[in-house]
């Protein structure tokens, strides 16, 4: 949050001019506080590129920060000997950085996937904060590999800006938009080759002091880390309780009692996972598809996802992509 403060003001935008009072509040408290609510980066910079017409604002942020000015994670990524180390500790570890983001891995032939998306409300949508975080990616994977790699492909859930130039000069690779996930694609060749800079005795040091942070954190942090969980696996197929503890590395029976203990069941937290996809989608696609819906909610059927948006959030997918068009044209003109 300090580095996009400082960001603004070299780069010209007027954040008092652009935020309320709350989100000025986020800005002013981020001097002292250890910590800031997980929605205050992913609102704060949605807003600031639509009101300074700057659709390329998340890709610009990340490419001038310091990458180490984040967290404790930030210390890992300049000892990691591999990309795969890189990823895996950034799974293991990212809650401890930012609730507002969730990742996954995937393999797909001769292709590793590295996927992310927002895992909490997002009161005007979260793609800049998604480009951002996707380029800071490749910046880390530049450590290792080196400033000449570049992806093989990158891709983004959201609809392409007017021009896309500077997308394509920073990240020199073909640039997705309008797709079914936001992540970066590279060769599975690159997942292990050895960066000359990496040190594995000290990664194991620092990996160590994190596991008792994340430790000390994991009673607090249960159910935001189900949700995380789920909404990296909905478009895979149907999310069973059993699934999720698998993927948690507990036993059902001990992860009902853990979502007990905060006030939560399994199928509350998926409902509220879904819900905030499909507010998500509406917000972002133009055309909307309830079959494309259905995938990302995790239904075989376009019917179930119909059902859902009826009894959940109240209505059908016509009024809701109304209601969405019409916000978007409101923000136009607010402008």
């Amino acid at each position: 949050m300090q580095q996009f403060v400082r960001f603004a003001r070299i780069s010209g935008i007027d954040l008092n001019a652009i935020l309320d009072r709350e989100m000025l509040g986020l800005l002013a408290a981020s001097s002292t506080a250890e910590t800031v609510p997980a929605h205050a980066m992913v609102d704060i910079m949605q807003l600031c590129a639509i009101v300074a017409r700057r659709p390329d604002i998340g890709v610009a942020f990340a490419m001038w920060c310091n990458l180490r000015g984040y967290g404790p994670l930030s210390l890992l990524w300049d000892h990691c000997p591999t990309v795969e180390d890189s990823v895996r500790i950034s799974a293991r570890f990212l809650h401890l950085e930012s609730q507002a983001l969730g990742s996954r891995m995937s393999e797909e032939g001769d292709e590793v996937v590295l996927q992310q998306f927002i895992a909490i409300p997002a009161r005007f949508g979260g793609s800049q904060y998604l480009e951002a975080t996707l380029t800071l990616q490749m910046r880390v994977l530049q450590l290792i590999l080196g400033e000449d790699w570049h992806p093989l492909r990158m891709e983004f859930d959201h609809p392409a800006p007017p021009n896309a130039a500077f997308h394509r000069n920073v990240f020199r690779c073909p640039v997705v938009f309008g797709a079914d996930r936001s992540a970066l694609v590279l060769a599975r060749a690159d997942m292990r080759r050895p960066s000359p800079n990496g040190n594995a005795h000290l990664l194991a040091f620092l990996e160590r002091q994190l596991a008792r942070e994340e430790e000390a954190r994991t009673a607090r942090d249960a159910v935001q880390r189900v949700e995380r969980l789920i909404a990296a696996n909905l478009a895979n197929g149907p999310v069973t309780l059993e699934t999720i503890a698998q993927g948690l590395a507990v036993g059902p029976r001990s992860l009902q009692r853990r979502l007990a203990d905060q006030g939560e069941t399994f199928a509350r937290v998926l409902e509220r996972v879904r819900r905030r996809a499909a507010q998500e989608y509406f917000a972002n696609e133009r055309k909307p598809s309830l079959t494309e819906l259905a995938h990302r909610l995790g239904y075989a059927e376009a019917s179930a996802a119909s059902r859902f948006l009826r009894t959940s959030l109240g209505c059908g997918a016509k009024v809701l992509a109304r209601r969405a068009h019409a916000s978007r044209h409101a923000g136009g003109r607010s402008l």
